[in-house]
């Protein structure tokens, strides 16, 4: 009995620390991805789900410290805290985003796993943050459950930009590798060009100008895809002839 309880029990809560002013990404262990802000929500009361690992704002989160070992999780994106949402102590309830009220609902502490992992316990409740059900796929909940050490309650914290390793020498070669053709044009186009990309919920989501037998522009997009090898195969949808196709970007120094 004793030797089952040292082996299955949740590891001892131990030193882990993290740096005031950082931001961290928070990776899941048992799935490799990340906690996440659904749908870019900056609403009170918004679902935290776990999403493909993209390090964008809705991903990254800053510790408060409440004392006594506790912390406030802020998201970088909204401002608001993770809580237990209506102050539950229920296993499987909800972790949303809040205003930051300070409440015990609201403060973490960090408990050591193995490898440099830490488990994110409720101080209200003393449960731990997992991902539901061991998913491992985009937008599962997250919610509270009995601190029992499994790898879906475990998560890596990883600093955002990390250390500045200063100045660095240019390579003196470079290689590139391509992939087969992603843009054929459907049928009734005899050209795509002007491809812009934005991300999009962890995905990408890609524009371009179409050109059919010699009369007219046009424009369109292709479905969502994860990986570039699956442009080849996303659907290839029309748009309104008036649509333009922006390329966006993120300066992270001025959060623009």
């Amino acid at each position: 009995m004793l030797l089952v309880a040292t082996f299955l029990g949740a590891q001892p809560a131990g030193a882990a620390t993290v740096a005031p002013n950082a931001s961290y990404v928070l990776v899941n262990r048992n799935s490799g991805k990340a906690l996440d802000v659904y749908n870019m929500a900056t609403d009170d009361g918004a679902r935290i789900t776990q999403w493909t690992r993209n390090d964008q704002n809705q991903q990254q989160w800053q510790f408060v410290d409440s004392g006594r070992g506790y912390y406030r999780v802020k998201s970088r994106h909204s401002g608001k805290v993770l809580d237990v949402y209506n102050r539950s102590t229920t296993n499987g309830d909800s972790i949303v985003q809040w205003a930051d009220l300070n409440g015990t609902n609201q403060q973490w502490r960090l408990a050591d796993s193995s490898d440099g992992y830490v488990r994110l316990i409720a101080r209200h409740s003393n449960k731990a943050l997992e991902v539901q059900g061991a998913s491992t796929a985009d937008n599962a909940n997250v919610v509270q459950y009995d601190d029992w050490g499994g790898t879906n309650q475990q998560w890596q914290l990883v600093k955002v930009g990390g250390d500045n390793p200063g100045p660095c020498d240019l390579p003196s070669t470079y290689r590139w590798t391509s992939t087969s053709v992603l843009a054929q044009p459907k049928p009734g186009w005899v050209s795509l060009k002007d491809f812009t990309v934005v991300p999009y919920n962890g995905r990408q989501l890609v524009y371009a100008t179409t050109h059919d037998t010699g009369t007219k522009w046009g424009s369109m997009n292709f479905g969502l895809f994860t990986n570039w090898s699956e442009m080849a195969s996303a659907s290839q949808n029309t748009m309104s002839a008036s649509t333009v196709a922006p390329t966006l970007f993120y300066f992270a120094p001025k959060n623009i």
